[in-house]
């Protein structure tokens, strides 16, 4: 009897062995991830409260070909999940080893950052997902763009043709080398001049200059402001839209102080007449660093990639073997 038990026992664990080689799993069924995503912000955009963003991603489709595939590209506001423009695409179906790279254009305001979301469906299920963090510049006015020009500003002189006159004329003169054979493109000169004691804006114009010929050139621009003050200048040299050089100098205007005796005699130094030149500063080209876009890297943050599946006849085979071995387990013990 004791031996009956023993093979009804060993007879259950063949059993179970058998139907766990059932368990081997078939070849893996096809499923598609997102490869990377591109994203770029087109140039020659006009300037505007809204940018357009290209945003490309790369899908594909892993040990088989796979069905039933869609694409969500969502657009949320950094760490939030307030959605602020969405798309979803239908792609049908995807080829095994081929991937498939699709193109879509959002448009944004600017001035803020994003997290860019893109999300695969297959079969209506979720399968892989991830996000890259945007900023988009303000873009509402248009940025300085330094002209890589071959004009360069020798010296800048501020004169007066009285010194006494109220108001004062200023006469603000630069010499302009051209270092090319040909040319220049046309020239503007922005000017601001600012009331140091009032801190009043007497001055903001913008003034043609024409062209520097093939070597170089003086050029005058008089501007009228209230005698007595002293000022601050700016001027910015530009051509064809583009600054090539800015500066900035202050002029001496107050009258000088007076000395006083002690017998009451009141002494005020002479002041000429005759035209009189200010000292300021020669302009030095200091392109500054325009604010750009920023793009970090794509990051899978979710993947629902199948598990494994089994054959068909697992379920079966393990009752079958279950019932088998509990059969003769009984037998057994009725013989005992």
């Amino acid at each position: 009897m004791r031996g009956l038990f023993g093979a009804a026992a060993v007879t259950v664990l063949l059993s179970l062995v058998l139907a766990a080689g059932c368990m081997s799993s078939q070849p893996q069924a096809g499923y598609v991830t997102i490869r990377g995503v591109d994203i770029s912000i087109p140039d020659g955009q006009p300037p505007s409260n809204v940018t357009r963003v290209t945003a490309v991603p790369y899908l594909d489709a892993v040990y088989d070909d796979v069905d039933d595939i869609d694409l969500q590209v969502s657009v949320k506001e950094a760490g939030t999940d307030i959605v602020v423009e969405e798309t979803v695409l239908s792609i049908g179906t995807l080829a095994s080893g081929k991937t498939e790279k699709e193109e879509v254009t959002l448009a944004l305001e600017n001035g803020r950052r994003y997290d860019i979301w893109v999300t695969v469906w297959q079969d209506g299920r979720m399968r892989e997902s991830g996000s890259v963090n945007v900023f988009l510049p303000d873009r509402t006015t248009a940025g300085q763009r330094l002209a890589y020009s071959l004009l360069s500003v020798s010296a800048i002189d501020v004169m007066t043709p009285d010194l006494d006159a109220d108001p004062i004329t200023l006469d603000i003169i630069t010499a302009i080398k051209n270092g090319g054979g040909a040319s220049s493109g046309d020239l503007t000169m922005e000017i601001r001049v600012v009331n140091l004691q009032t801190g009043i804006t007497a001055v903001r114009e913008s003034r043609p200059l024409g062209a520097v010929p093939g070597n170089s050139a003086t050029k005058q621009v008089s501007v009228t402001v209230p005698n007595g003050y002293d000022y601050e200048i700016s001027i910015r040299l530009i051509e064809g839209g583009a600054a090539f050089a800015t500066s900035t100098g202050r002029i001496t205007l107050a009258p000088p102080p007076q000395v006083v005796f002690a017998d009451g005699t009141v002494f005020s130094p002479a002041r000429s007449t005759s035209p009189v030149a200010l000292t300021f500063p020669t302009p030095v080209p200091t392109p500054g660093k325009p604010s750009s876009a920023e793009v970090g890297q794509f990051r899978v943050q979710s993947s629902g990639a199948p598990m494994p599946t089994y054959s068909p006849g697992f379920e079966a085979a393990l009752a079958a073997a279950g019932l088998f071995g509990a059969g003769i387990a009984v037998l057994a013990g009725r013989r005992r």
